[in-house]
């Protein structure tokens, strides 16, 4: 049985990928790092957080506050990581076993939530953090696609190539920068007076117009584009859409079935327009957005010079919108300065040879 594997890991303190030889043992993963040293992970302390899906990548993590993780893309891993740890290999699942075990859980809990009617209000929530992990990432695409007309009519859509163009080399930039992930990230831009951006389940992510006209630089962008993709990677609209789906619906989701998703894309597309993310979400995509910046070489002062030009808009009372889905700017501001504080970044231009000015104003 093989023991040893090619990762990357990641100290939970800088956004550094470090790429990494891992070896299984009885007791725990030993991980060999290319400068020599080797860290030594019990099983026991591991939260397994991705794994469960055809083409997911399996990650660990250790550690509660910013925890460092470990990704492995070879399917053999988890599977050879059981047989070596026995019982404590229980608690980490395979591909196959996953689904199966856990959606009997979730449907028999589902059938309990129905049942006691005058806990549903605290059943919701609690039953959307344990649905989540569970659904199908085909589910989450469907459902992006499905609202997508709902967000961004295509007579609103933004027309410009090149626009597009350079929007798109900005989310390659940093996706491959990021670490692996099961959805491919694809933007649109809608022509609207509303000033915001929005991720919807699976990948899809809308930028409205005044809120693109409202960046000086590409980098300021980036910054708004690593916030959404790290709430798409984070599922934290598929939660909040979780919690608005009827019992059948979301023993549907939980199965991977796509078939009803068309009757709910008009209330998700609602859902989405007014989502205001929990503060532990939006602290979330704040800190593993800035980390993306800064893994993919991006200035970061880009991202915080946006949250600037918000807090001024704001100060106008300019912005009603953006303030229902995005609060406390101030404190978000702080966080980001202290984020982009502990790691140095030696940038590189995301439009070395053209003005943001003259591509930004582009739609057609």
């Amino acid at each position: 049985m093989q023991t040893s594997w090619p990762g990357h890991y990641y100290d939970g303190r800088t956004s550094t990928r470090h790429a990494v030889t891992v070896f299984l043992t009885p007791s725990g993963l030993e991980i060999s790092l290319s400068d020599g040293s080797r860290i030594f992970w019990p099983y026991h302390e591991l939260t397994q957080t991705q794994g469960g899906y055809e083409h997911e990548p399996a990650r660990l993590e250790r550690g509660q506050t910013n925890p460092a993780s470990l990704v492995v893309e070879d399917p053999g891993f988890l599977p050879s990581m059981r047989t070596i740890a026995q019982r404590e290999g229980r608690q980490f699942r395979g591909l196959r076993e996953f689904p199966r075990g856990a959606r009997v859980i979730v449907l028999a809990g589902v059938a309990s939530l129905a049942l006691l009617g005058a806990l549903m209000l605290w059943g919701i929530p609690a039953l959307a953090e344990l649905v989540t992990p569970l659904v199908p990432t085909t589910w989450e695409t469907a459902l992006g696609n499905s609202v997508i007309p709902e967000l961004a009519p295509v007579d609103l859509r933004c027309g410009s190539r090149r626009l597009r163009e350079n929007v798109d080399k900005i989310v390659t930039r940093l996706a491959a920068a990021g670490p692996p992930t099961p959805y491919t990230f694809r933007v649109t831009i809608v022509e609207s007076p509303v000033f915001n951006a929005l991720a919807a389940p699976g990948g899809s992510i809308i930028l409205f117009r005044p809120l693109v006209r409202s960046t000086e630089t590409p980098e300021e962008l980036a910054g708004v584009l690593a916030h959404e993709m790290q709430h798409v990677r984070l599922r934290h609209a598929t939660k909040a859409l979780v919690r608005d789906l009827s019992m059948a619906a979301i023993a549907g989701a939980v199965l991977g079935d796509v078939s009803g998703i068309g009757a709910f894309a008009v209330q998700a597309g609602r859902t989405l327009t007014t989502l205001h993310h929990s503060r532990g979400a939006e602290e979330e995509a704040d800190r593993e957005g800035m980390r993306l910046i800064q893994a993919a070489q991006i200035d970061p002062s880009g991202m915080i010079r946006f949250f600037e030009t918000v807090k001024a808009k704001t100060a106008n009372a300019e912005l009603p919108g953006y303030l229902s889905t995005h609060p406390e700017t101030d404190q978000r501001l702080a966080r980001l300065k202290a984020l982009a504080a502990e790691v140095p970044v030696h940038s590189t231009p995301l439009l070395p040879d053209g003005r943001w000015e003259d591509v930004k104003n582009l739609c057609q």
